[in-house]
């Protein structure tokens, strides 16, 4: 058995296997130019309003299933989507630099993403994912097979722990609750939306584990401590007991 500490992000316990996503890094793009502009900005303009009506309909979802309050974070994405100077600087880039709309997403959304994830402050840092989330979106919207993230579903066939380095926000909420028994991450924070989506769905989750997640073996017997941000790692039957009894008494009428 092996312990591995990570930083508690959302409490409870859980049991299970290992499903581990493979490292999921942001897009990758070569620089692209387009023939015209012009249609450059009609198809930056439907992906826009794609992009927005498909976080309104997660927004929507989530707001049945946990409630309005903590589903104000994808209202917080439409803001963001919408944000002008982000806007501006992808129909300058179509405008005057002659690229593709893949591309300005893709290039104004990778600055956004390492502007947040270098702030100071963790609240702000823990926005990057929320600006990764966004752009996935986007080129989803522009071109649906574009250097996206695969979804978590094609992983999560069976129940388990979900395992990642990064959760997004929409992947998170959108998940088949009943498949992902704890979350598991190794970065993250506890301030991520994420993180705050876990809490509201009772979902046990440690995040920040470190180089300690690469310990982690697919169909690996897991336990999630989710509230001293522990990881157990083929746990022994002492400590399979322990957990198990605790599991059972939080589950009981």
């Amino acid at each position: 058995m092996r312990i591995l500490q990570g930083t508690p992000a959302s409490g409870g316990t859980a049991a299970g296997a290992a499903c581990i996503l493979p490292v999921r890094k942001k897009p990758a793009m070569q620089k692209q130019y387009a023939a015209d502009p012009a249609q450059e900005l009609v198809r930056l303009q439907k992906a826009r309003a794609c992009a927005k009506q498909e976080i309104e309909e997660i927004y929507r979802s989530a707001c049945r299933r946990i409630g309005s309050r903590d589903s104000l974070i994808f209202q917080i994405h439409i803001i963001m989507l919408e944000d002008e100077g982000f806007q501006q600087a992808i129909l300058d880039s179509i405008v005057q630099n002659r690229w593709t709309a893949e591309y300005a997403v893709w290039y104004n959304g990778n600055k956004l993403y390492r502007t947040f994830a270098e702030m100071e402050d963790e609240y702000m840092r823990a926005r990057s994912e929320d600006m990764l989330d966004i752009c996935h979106r986007l080129l989803k919207c522009l071109n649906r097979g574009c250097c996206m993230i695969p979804a978590v579903e094609d992983y999560l066939t069976e129940p388990a722990v979900l395992c990642l380095a990064h959760a997004l926000p929409s992947e998170v909420v959108q998940s088949n609750q009943g498949r992902i028994l704890g979350l598991v991450e190794q970065y993250g924070s506890s301030t991520s939306h994420s993180t705050l989506l876990a809490r509201s769905m009772g979902l046990p989750a440690v995040t920040a584990l470190g180089a300690a997640f690469r310990e982690l073996q697919p169909g690996g017997e897991l336990i999630v401590d989710g509230n001293e941000g522990r990881v157990y790692v083929d746990p022994s039957p002492e400590v399979r007991a322990l957990f198990q009894k605790r599991i059972g008494d939080k589950t009981e009428p």
